[in-house]
């Protein structure tokens, strides 16, 4: 009699999908490219894999242990897709060199990370996301953000609501910390710890005192227009522009939006707006997005861009 071998399971952050769960992601794939064609983009499909020189000059040294990787017969060292704006930033640099900006690309497909000091994070996520290649100014950012209240209302089976806030407001006050606080201070702030803060703050001068107060600013236009009169003036501009969008947006619109100053997630990466993506009944951000003006120049192309990515696994799960 024979008997069945024995197969390994799946990798730890691996899911085989069948049945209801292929459909639901399916579904939200179809839902998102509908909502992405009607704006005008224009969908490409990179690698599953690149050189992780590539991921390497988006993200630095840091993401370096969080690739899965291994060896080209060339020696060479390849990637799984770690973050489709780096692969993007590559295609518009290369494929695209010729196509005068602005760029409007889209894509829908995995990523794959580790996270070495975090067991059970998933490492591979299914994504959908658009990136605007080529694009300065409010009414870009504006763009963006209403086209991610667009995704969220054709994805989103329950209340979302995206958190929006401005590096401008808080790298004046990181700038002028001693570098080796800078960390701890970030810490501090990540947490909303008022009293950490006061005590590593006291005695220094305006504007990184101001840390003490801004990242608690949470609301909607109100709390930006009380924040404004008393804000340092290295500060206002990143006010200003919020207001700017703010004032750009429908009432509908704002209902799904809340201003937040104390996100510090993605500080060292955006250059003007930042907001993350938040479902009711996710236990955490389900996307992310914003402004990164210094990214394009690292593959030879500079040029201003926004994108946004939304993590389609976790809304498939929300999903009766």
């Amino acid at each position: 009699m024979m008997t069945r071998s024995s197969i390994a399971p799946v990798p730890p952050g691996t899911l085989d999908l069948t049945g209801q769960a292929v459909r639901r992601r399916r579904t939200l794939q179809r839902a998102a490219t509908t909502v992405l064609e009607a704006a005008g983009f224009e969908e490409c499909i990179p690698p599953t894999f690149e050189y992780d020189e590539v991921f390497l000059r988006a993200g630095g040294a840091d993401v370096a242990d969080r690739m899965l990787r291994f060896p080209d017969q060339d020696g060479r060292m390849l990637a799984l897709r770690y973050d489709f704006t780096a692969a993007v930033a590559r295609v518009a640099a290369t494929s695209f060199a010729d196509v005068p900006p602005p760029l409007r690309l889209s894509y829908s497909g995995k990523i794959y990370r580790q996270e070495p000091d975090r067991v059970g994070r998933p490492r591979e996520i299914l994504q959908v996301g658009a990136e605007m290649l080529g694009m300065a100014g409010s009414a870009s950012d504006v763009e963006l953000v209403r086209l991610t209240l667009q995704l969220l209302a054709a994805l989103a089976p329950a209340d979302y609501q995206v958190n929006l806030g401005h590096v401008g407001v808080l790298a004046p006050g990181f700038a002028a910390l001693p570098p080796e606080r800078r960390s701890e201070v970030r810490r501090w702030v990540d947490r909303k710890d008022r009293a950490a803060l006061a005590q590593h703050l006291a005695g220094l001068d305006s504007p990184a005192r101001e840390l003490a107060s801004l990242p608690f600013i949470i609301g909607r236009r109100d709390a930006l227009e009380a924040a404004l009169p008393n804000a340092p003036a290295a500060v206002r501009p990143g006010l200003e522009q919020l207001l700017t969008l703010d004032a750009a947006l429908t009432d509908d619109e704002r209902l799904h939006v809340v201003y937040d100053l104390g996100e510090v997630r993605g500080l060292d990466y955006y250059t003007g707006i930042h907001f993350e993506v938040f479902v009711s009944g996710a236990g955490h951000a389900v996307g992310a997005g914003g402004r990164y003006d210094d990214l394009m120049g690292r593959f030879g192309r500079p040029m201003p861009a926004v994108g946004v990515s939304l993590d389609l696994d976790a809304l498939a799960e929300l999903l009766p």
